[in-house]
């Protein structure tokens, strides 16, 4: 991990695996992906009612959101934790 990685990583674990799953996972991952997902389903023809398919994608994906923010989180801080161990030898 480079320099500026790893300084990036350290502000923002400095804020928290809370936030960071919350603004990362279910907003930055979750919602963006439930209303892009909503609006190609919608442009590509789906006889599903809008409406309802955004209700369920704003429902699922954001649900989604937490596995990806924590499985980032960890592969994260596992990548950050091997660079300063390797920093230290």
């Amino acid at each position: 991990m480079k320099d500026s990685h790893l300084s990036k990583w350290e502000r923002t674990r400095t804020k928290g695996k809370i936030k960071y799953i919350i603004f990362n996972g279910i907003i930055g991952w979750g919602v963006s992906t439930a209303l892009i997902g909503t609006m190609l389903m919608t442009f590509v023809g789906t006889n599903q009612d809008f409406f309802h398919l955004l209700l369920l994608s704003l429902i699922a994906f954001p649900l989604a959101g937490i596995l990806f923010g924590v499985s980032t989180w960890y592969w994260s801080e596992s990548i950050y934790q091997k660079s300063i161990n390797n920093k230290d030898n």
